[in-house]
């Protein structure tokens, strides 16, 4: 599918832009996404799609901590656009996680009219015109990487943010981040402190640092570093 098949984007989105061909489509996807509930907006969320994008051809996308499909319309729509690669979502789809963030899974999916919260994310996803480009594989972030064994481009961290979750996450699926890969750890600002939900940002602080890492910086919640 190339971007012409996309539907019009308007000329708020299109008009007059210059960057390099199927950018100026991102938006279209990152409108779909701000439908959807979730946490990855505004510049994080451009930025996320942009590095999606730039992957090369057959691009391995992981992204731990799905829910209803809102950040990986971002990843995945990068991706029908270059007409290569796939993003991989890892998540139990139990509405699972660390201890503040259950009760907002839960309010979010009885909003919804209940239900199967796997059922909504992949009605997300082919509404999306994404099925294609997305592979879901249901279950821990480490039960799911006792099997894995391909080199990842861009792995996005954004599941179960306990300290304890944070880190077994990065433990199990860090080690197929190829080098000149680009990790992303969402929820990760220092300000963010809720009881047993900084377990990203005491990721960043803890492990992403030189060597290991370069070209580390934070877009509005999210950290983004390059592999060394």
């Amino acid at each position: 599918m190339n971007s012409s098949q996309l539907p019009s984007l308007g000329p708020e989105n299109s008009a007059g832009c210059s960057a390099a061909p199927g950018e100026c489509e991102i938006g279209y996807f990152i409108s779909l996404s701000e439908k959807i509930p979730g946490w990855t907006r505004g510049e994080e969320a451009a930025e996320l799609a942009r590095l999606s994008f730039q992957q090369g051809t057959d691009a391995v996308i992981v992204e731990i901590g799905s829910f209803l499909g809102s950040g990986t319309i971002i990843l995945a729509g990068p991706r029908r656009l270059r007409g290569s690669g796939k993003v991989h979502c890892i998540d139990s789809f139990d509405c699972s996680g660390d201890a503040f963030s259950v009760p907002h899974y839960q309010r979010i999916l009885t909003s919804l009219g209940g239900g199967n919260l796997r059922n909504h994310f992949d009605d997300n996803i082919r509404s999306a015109g994404l099925a294609a480009w997305v592979e879901v594989h249901q279950g821990s972030a480490r039960m799911i990487s006792a099997n894995w064994h391909t080199p990842i481009d861009l792995l996005f961290l954004d599941g179960d943010q306990s300290r304890a979750g944070a880190r077994e996450a990065y433990d199990s699926w860090s080690p197929f981040l190829r080098p000149g890969g680009i990790i992303a750890i969402h929820n990760s600002h220092p300000d963010n402190h809720p009881i047993d939900h900084d377990g990203n940002w005491h990721l960043v602080e803890t492990v992403v640092h030189p060597p290991s890492y370069a070209e580390i910086h934070r877009i509005t919640s999210t950290t983004f570093a390059r592999r060394g």
